[in-house]
């Protein structure tokens, strides 16, 4: 075990009943978590639904799953009053984790988390002795592991004296201002542009840094607007919760320079780094260009990096040459991913039935996989791969699919596949009879996914599609989610189709590029192997649909369905996930592959 010199102290391992004490100099002892892993299930913590136990784990055999809003887990913790705590926790999927301090919460959350993510909150109790921490619901399905609670010596809640190796610029997640800016807003300051600014007129505005997780600052560098003609004067502190602040430069005052001006402090933890403009030489305003933070951190959560500049039409894995985060290669896909509320079908037909052979939700969670259309990738994904030709659903099945049905009833196959039983799910808008026999009223499906490889050859009007994502009715599909790349373009383009009962046609909504079949290269489209996330929500008679890029805005479409025909009795749903080829024309060795980084379904 590795421990950050000056950072902590006494580490309790409540793994077991072992505990481990070691005595670095200013972090005393953490107060206990009961429970912190969740393999006792909810004992020790008060739970508000929608949560459940899950088999998706950081460590250990579980973690809490929270899946809808309103979600909530949270215990009491004795502790020690005017005191530094840090409170950590792993969170994969989406998800918020906090403390509530007198009634004052301090929280970290995470979104759309492919892999397990860290997240700390660093707060002070003041004149509390008790304190209440959580996990919520933050806007998608989230699981939630392995807390601790640290325990800091010093009653200085704006932060202590720390060191750790090296001084290299550190990641910036936000920044933000005190709402007074003349429309040059806080994050041109952390754009990497010196072409915009961040102005703000009058002594004592602020420009705070979020660092996004627990820092040690050393120096901050600011790039002034107009600085080679006039000196800044200004003010740094830094804070461990956003509230209490400590100032760590005073009184200072730019050096006239172009360039990025560099400011050393005491070596001071953080989560926040705020520059308190106090006007110029010249007049009132304060005006940057860039600012920048450096020091070190010990912090462990990652960005995936999806660079990839390949262009052509070959099967692309660059996303499968690292370890994905909390996605174990050596495991079976149900390892990585909770699969008991699933089947799926294979384009093969071993016991000659004439139909596509499905592998049932117990031995699908139990280790079921295929090298030839079902495997782990290297990284850990879930990779789904469908040729041409194969087995298919039905006899009213045109193509081949690897694909994910969502199955409610989670192996008891006293229940049925279809109708209105506890297997499938019903609209909101549904009636009464009908939501009560369902297994779960409105649904909401996220994914994170690459598609690794479309077809080349076929028809001009089928060439490189492919599904990934849909919700079936009994017999209709209120969205087909397609991924589109044509064979002389670098990039692939994003759109769905919404099917009404009450049409012939279907309605088709194009979030990035074209689906047609002579679209042009979609500037802003997508690479083979290019990962990016997905948000299907229905409530009532209302569709949701969102894409997530990183570093891009994300696309919403709203589809309202109440002309649709969903609403009447007797019509069931059920999520799908995976490959679904659109090509039946292709050569008999073409094939489509798509790898799943994140899926959860939940009603």
């Amino acid at each position: 075990m590795s421990l950050q010199k000056n950072y902590l102290a006494n580490i309790i391992t409540l793994a077991g009943l072992t505990a481990l004490t070691l005595t670095p100099t200013s972090w005393a002892a953490s107060s206990v978590i009961q429970n912190p892993g969740f393999e006792s299930r909810f004992d020790k913590w008060t739970e508000v639904d929608p949560a459940a136990i899950s088999s998706v784990e950081r460590s250990g055999s579980k973690s809490a799953k929270i899946s809808g809003n309103g979600g909530r887990l949270s215990q009491a913790i004795n502790v020690e009053k005017n005191t530094n705590y840090i409170l950590k926790a792993y969170v994969k999927g989406s998800g918020t984790v906090g403390v509530s301090v007198g009634g004052k919460d301090s929280k970290k959350s995470i979104s759309n988390s492919s892999n397990w993510s860290k997240a700390e909150v660093a707060f002070n109790t003041g004149n509390q002795s008790n304190i209440t921490i959580y996990a919520a619901y933050s806007g998608g399905t989230g699981r939630f592991d392995d807390f601790s609670l640290i325990k800091g010596s010093s009653t200085d809640s704006s932060g202590s004296s720390a060191s750790c190796s090296g001084n290299q610029s550190l990641a910036i997640s936000n920044a933000s201002d005190n709402g007074t800016n003349d429309g040059n807003g806080p994050s041109n300051a952390i754009d990497n542009k010196t072409s915009t600014r961040w102005s703000s007129k009058g002594a004592g505005k602020t420009l705070t840094l979020d660092m996004g997780e627990l820092v040690t600052v050393k120096q901050v560098g600011v790039q002034w607007y107009k600085g080679s003609s006039r000196a800044a004067y200004f003010d740094l502190q830094t804070s461990l919760n956003n509230s209490n602040w400590k100032t760590v430069l005073a009184g200072g005052r730019s050096n006239r320079s172009s360039s990025e001006e560099k400011y050393s402090v005491t070596s001071t933890e953080a989560r926040y780094v705020r520059l308190i403009g106090n006007s110029n030489t010249s007049n009132a305003w304060n005006s940057v260009l860039e600012v920048n933070v450096y020091g070190c951190t010990t912090g462990t959560s990652t960005n995936d990096s999806d660079n990839n500049d390949q262009n052509d039409n070959q099967d692309n894995d660059s996303s499968d040459n690292s370890n994905s985060g909390g996605l174990d290669p050596s495991k079976p896909p149900s390892g990585n991913f909770e699969l008991i509320d699933w089947n799926i079908s294979v384009p093969i037909d071993q016991d000659n039935n004439g139909k596509a052979d499905t592998i049932k939700e117990v031995p699908l969670s139990k280790g079921y996989t295929d090298s030839r259309f079902f495997y782990t990738a290297a990284d850990g994904g879930m990779v789904f791969k469908v040729p041409v030709k194969g087995a298919k659903t039905s006899q009213n099945t045109s193509y081949t699919r690897t694909e994910l049905r969502e199955m409610l009833r989670r192996g008891d196959t006293s229940i049925k596949t279809q109708g209105i039983t506890k297997n499938n799910w019903v609209f909101g808008s549904a009636p009464s009879s009908d939501r009560k026999n369902a297994g779960g009223v409105d649904g909401k499906l996220t994914g994170t996914l690459a598609v690794n490889h479309v077809t080349t050859t076929g028809s001009e009007s089928q060439v490189g599609r492919v599904i990934f994502a849909q919700i079936h009715a009994n017999k209709d599909e209120p969205i087909r989610f397609y991924y589109r790349k044509l064979p002389n373009n670098e990039k692939g383009s994003i759109y769905f189709a919404h099917e009404s009962r009450n049409k012939s046609n279907d309605d088709y909504y194009e979030l990035i590029g074209s689906r047609s079949k002579s679209q042009s290269n979609p500037s802003d489209g997508i690479r083979l192997g290019e990962k990016f996330s997905y948000e299907i929500k229905v409530t009532g008679n209302t569709l949701d649909v969102k894409l997530f890029r990183a570093g891009k805005p994300t696309i919403d479409e709203t589809v309202v369905m109440d002309n649709s025909g969903y609403d009447s009795g007797g019509q069931y749903m059920y999520f799908k996930a995976g490959a679904y080829l659109q090509d039946n024309t292709g050569n008999d060795s073409d094939y489509a592959k798509v790898t799943y980084y994140a899926l959860d379904n939940s009603h």
